[in-house]
């Protein structure tokens, strides 16, 4: 639908922040679609799609973030086969909803894409709204949260002005999340998804991973729950001593020497 009114864009934005936001940012749908397309995979081993291919006549994409203060925020619970639920990731839904109901408010139409359904490299669009910047970890980092932020997004066919794409390099030569993966899964801007700790089921973790790594880095809370590892993001300068001091693997010291 073509919007009949002014663009909400500051409501839009102070919605999102007064839902729990603690990152906002826009990119252009056709800057993305001008991306280079790129391998998806985690179970999927798929190419990356455009937001155009998604939503015929997307112009713009919302990009917003919330923070992971705590490990409570990094529980998977498993549905089964590879699938997992993430609770700490619920308030993303909410904001999205909020958001919408702006958009469609005002005569604009939009679409809740997900990174699996979808297709679509988030971390690749959150740097263009700028969010953040892709580290070495493969994960987006911000100077203020570092690699703590758990993000979505939406499509819109609301000519939503641009945001400034970040393009500093936080990592420049710092290696510490690839050292401190205790799976050996990262290589700089890298990870592989065979490796990872994060994503697999129990039983595949069971069969193909070294005895004590999932004790030590992925406890297990009940039956189909466990705290995903972190090793890599705790490693970050980026991360705050406040929230280092909140990870499960900090506490027991293992990126400290102890």
């Amino acid at each position: 639908m073509a919007g009949s009114g002014d663009l909400p864009e500051r409501l839009l934005r102070e919605t999102c922040i007064s839902e729990g936001a603690v990152a906002y940012g826009v990119a252009s749908a056709a800057e993305v679609d001008n991306l280079p397309r790129v391998k998806i995979r985690w179970g999927m081993d798929r190419y990356s799609r455009k937001p155009t291919a998604i939503m015929p006549g997307a112009r713009s994409i919302v990009v917003f973030g919330i923070a992971s203060s705590d490990d409570a925020h990094e529980v998977a619970v498993h549905t089964r086969g590879e699938d997992y639920e993430y609770p700490g990731y619920l308030p993303l839904i909410h904001i999205r909803k909020r958001a919408a109901s702006v958009l469609r408010e005002n005569g604009y139409d939009c679409v809740f894409p997900s990174e699996r359904n979808a297709l679509m490299s988030f971390k690749r669009i959150a740097q263009l709204a700028g969010i953040g910047g892709f580290g070495k970890s493969s994960l987006v980092i911000s100077p203020e949260y570092g690699p703590w932020l758990r993000i979505s997004m939406l499509l819109t066919d609301a000519p939503l002005t641009p945001s400034k794409p970040f393009t500093r390099d936080l990592c420049r030569t710092c290696t510490s999340c690839i050292s401190a993966c205790p799976a050996d899964a990262l290589k700089p801007y890298v990870v592989d998804d065979r490796k990872c700790l994060i994503g697999r089921s129990p039983q595949t973790l069971r069969k193909n991973v070294q005895p004590g790594l999932l004790e030590t880095y992925q406890p297990q809370l009940t039956k189909r729950s466990h705290v995903m590892c972190t090793a890599c993001q705790i490693a970050c300068p980026y991360t705050s001593d406040e929230r280092r001091a909140r990870s499960h693997v900090f506490s027991i010291g293992h990126l400290e020497g102890e």
